[in-house]
């Protein structure tokens, strides 16, 4: 009798893990559909032609006009000496010579937008970006350990079948 109730319970099982596949089955196949039929009308709205104007313009003719360079003589800019007023009013004979000074011009005391800050501080930019590429997905140890897993789930399963 008992041999009778552990072959039912094995049939039983056996079913209704049948039936939940061909119920997850028939769920992908009518998700299928839906995703066929969206493509179909897409790849219709595509293909119906659509009209288009031609312009025809005249065929340019390629025509060459020599141009002789003129010489021109100019001045080197020079210069010029530019007081700077201070904050009691009188001119500040250290930052007028100072104005032209900046390594190529510019405001005494700011740095040209193209050249670092002086003393290798970094800018803002520099603090976002990170120096190296961030590890993501699994590692060596975590594969080691998945297959170690797998490798023991088979043993225990032909064990247990072996054993009844």
């Amino acid at each position: 009798m008992e041999e009778e109730s552990t072959h039912q319970s094995r049939l039983f099982v056996i079913l209704a893990i049948a039936l939940i596949g061909l119920l997850v089955l028939g769920l992908l196949g009518i998700g299928g559909v839906f995703v066929i039929r969206q493509n179909l009308q897409e790849q219709a709205a595509l293909a119906q032609p659509t009209p288009t104007l031609m312009i025809r313009l005249p065929n340019p003719t390629a025509t060459f006009t020599p141009v002789k360079p003129a010489a021109t003589n100019t001045p080197a800019p020079t210069p010029t000496n530019t007081p700077v007023v201070g904050s009691n009013g009188a001119a500040a004979p250290a930052e007028a010579a100072a104005v032209g000074s900046n390594s190529g011009g510019g405001v005494p005391g700011l740095p040209l937008p193209n050249k670092p800050p002086a003393g290798g501080a970094s800018t803002a930019g520099d603090a976002e970006r990170p120096q190296n590429v961030p590890e993501t997905g699994l590692g060596g140890l975590e594969i080691v350990l998945i297959a170690l897993g797998l490798v023991i789930v088979l043993f225990v399963a032909r064990r247990w079948r072996m054993s009844a």
